[in-house]
């Protein structure tokens, strides 16, 4: 795997891009505040059999550097818009993991080429369900050690079921992961999660993007009912639930969030197909 970095207007991107040849529509995809392109490489792949895939982390995510929370959530989809005007994009499809969730909304309030989005365990901003634990997290992410992050931070996103697939090896090994990041990474974070923590998305019944809003019955920070709710507020979405399974679903129940993520895009690609045949 490939990774690029570029800088824009002194902003400093890093992605990675998987080509397909069979179609011009592009996916940007991008995803949780703790999550790096590396991290996520499998989606890529998967996402890149159907359209042209940019994997994005937007200046203050992934490994670029620490963006001040005071920089908002709409600048940082202008940030993002002027990604896909440096890579000379007229449309793109978004898929995004709960942090990039807030700014792919963002995107398509201010720019109507976004052809589809689609959703995986998030809604635009701190879910009402989760902000004791986000309270709470922001705390042990400056005053604890980075092992006591990683373990308040994973135990805030999952529960104990055994009927979750590989419920306790996904817990031990996303915290033993975050508990050896770089202390920079952990202050990206915090940085990332305060901008999000006061951010209020206004009336989303303006978006007239497809969107697709997956979420884990058992997640206990976006719950069934914040994400049913954010669903709701759109004009031109469905709401999709996995079973047994919580914030981790993408590592849970990998073929079916890529499956469910590519869903709306992959109808785009294909009606593209059957219009020129």
């Amino acid at each position: 795997m490939k990774t690029e970095k570029i800088v824009l207007n002194e902003n400093t991107y890093r992605f990675s891009f998987h080509p397909n040849e069979n179609t011009d529509q592009t996916v940007i995809f991008m995803f949780g505040a703790l999550q790096d392109i590396e991290s996520v490489e499998r989606y890529s792949k998967y996402f890149s059999n159907y359209l042209n895939c940019y994997s994005l982390e937007l200046p203050g995510t992934g490994q670029t550097s620490v963006l001040d929370s005071r920089f908002s959530i709409r600048e940082q989809s202008e940030m993002l818009l002027e990604f896909i005007k440096h890579k000379k994009l007229t449309s793109v499809h978004l898929i995004v993991f709960s942090y990039a969730t807030a700014v792919a909304v963002e995107l398509c309030k201010i720019w109507p080429e976004v052809m589809s989005l689609s959703v995986c365990c998030g809604v635009p901003g701190v879910p009402v369900s989760g902000r004791p634990a986000t309270k709470n997290i922001l705390g042990a992410a400056l005053q604890q050690s980075t092992a006591e992050f990683a373990s308040m931070f994973t135990k805030s996103l999952t529960v104990v079921d055994p009927e979750i697939p590989r419920n306790t090896a996904i817990i031990k090994a996303t915290e033993k992961g975050i508990s050896k990041l770089q202390r920079d990474r952990i202050e990206m974070f915090f940085e990332n999660t305060v901008r999000l923590f006061v951010y209020s998305p206004k009336d989303l019944s303006g978006i007239l993007t497809p969107t697709t809003v997956l979420v884990g019955e058992a997640d206990p920070y976006v719950t069934l009912e914040e994400a049913r709710r954010f669903s709701n507020s759109l004009p031109f979405s469905q709401f999709r639930t996995i079973k047994n399974a919580d914030h981790f679903i993408h590592l849970q129940h990998p073929e079916i969030v890529a499956e469910t993520m590519i869903e709306r895009a992959r109808a785009c690609v294909l009606s593209e197909h059957q219009m020129t045949a």
